[in-house]
């Protein structure tokens, strides 16, 4: 059987894709039906309609669950692309007949949850209440693909100091918001605050440092590195700030953070900053989307939200 592009919009409907997406993220039939309100048989019949329209298996079943076949790849990788669209047709629509509404994607790094994203989600809430924001925090290389597909409208972190991404994800474009720097940080009451410190003098402390496969780790090597110094051998790896912040309040561990992300805990005294006598340098915080794709209503309103908060944070930082 061939198909044919009126053939399958004939056949296929948007529902039918919703809830094959939705047995993949949930990975079985059971919990696919909980979240969609359906029941498991009604699940069920749905994929065999789908199988039966493509003549083949779109997944594998097993004991741990579901997988998708080879084929159930293809349709779920392009699903993605047109759910997104219809959530943007859906925003759009909402936000022509009743206002500004919607809803809005938003992918994000450590390094911009804890300052830049609350004010911007202040801003938004301000200016449209029924607009619903949703966060979903990962590294680059889970936010990126999201991002080009559409599962995310937006992504808000740091720019890489390689561009390579850019060829890999030619398609995705980003605005600079601000500059951010770093600090090494420990508990308010470590014996090394007070006086002027080298990364040498705190190499032999417990260490907390970002997992391997994150932006903030390739940074924290090459300080070490610059410094003519191994990276700590006593560390344990962890992006959990809360965690971060529990094993520092044995007044012994100390991390490398960004400014922004420990700024409200050094004001609290949870943390206090050492002073190194230079600011250590990250990089750019910036707001990646997708250049193909029109952003909804909704997300352009938080892109306009992010870029005041940034205005707000670089005029504090001139302040």
């Amino acid at each position: 059987m061939k198909f044919t592009t009126l053939s399958v919009a004939r056949k296929l409907k948007f529902y039918q894709l919703v809830v094959f997406d939705q047995v993949l993220q949930s990975g079985s039939l059971l919990r696919a039906g909980q979240a969609l309100n359906l029941t498991q048989p009604a699940v069920t019949k749905i994929i065999h309609e789908l199988e039966s329209y493509f003549d083949a298996p779109l997944l594998i079943r097993g004991n741990r669950g579901v997988t998708p076949t080879e084929l159930g790849e293809l349709v779920v990788r392009r699903a993605k692309s047109l759910l997104a669209e219809l959530r943007l047709l859906t925003d759009e629509v909402n936000a022509f007949q009743e206002g500004t509404s919607g809803h809005v994607m938003v992918g994000t790094l450590i390094s911009a949850s804890t300052s830049l994203l609350p004010r911007a989600m202040q801003l938004l809430k301000q200016r449209a209440p029924g607009v619903l924001v949703s966060l979903r925090v990962g590294q680059m290389d889970q936010l990126f693909p999201a991002l080009a597909v559409g599962e995310v409208d937006l992504v808000v972190g740091r720019v890489p100091d390689e561009w390579s991404w850019r060829n890999e994800s030619p398609m995705l474009q980003v605005e600079v918001l601000y500059g951010e720097e770093l600090c090494v940080v420990g508990g308010a009451g470590h014996p090394l605050h007070g006086n002027p410190v080298s990364l040498a003098q705190l190499q032999d402390y417990p260490w907390v440092l970002p997992t391997r496969d994150s932006l903030l780790r390739r940074t924290a090597d090459k300080l070490f590195a610059e410094a003519g110094l191994n990276t700590p051998s006593n560390v344990v790896e962890s992006l959990s700030i809360l965690t971060n912040i529990a094993l520092m309040q044995d007044q012994q561990t100390v991390a490398l953070m960004p400014y922004e992300a420990a700024r409200q805990f050094t004001e609290a005294r949870m943390l206090k900053a050492f002073d190194l006598g230079a600011p250590l340098q990250f990089g750019d915080i910036g707001c990646f989307y997708a250049g193909n794709r029109d952003l909804g209503p909704a997300a352009r309103l938080f892109r306009e939200c992010l870029e005041q908060a940034s205005q707000e944070h670089r005029d504090s930082e001139k302040g």
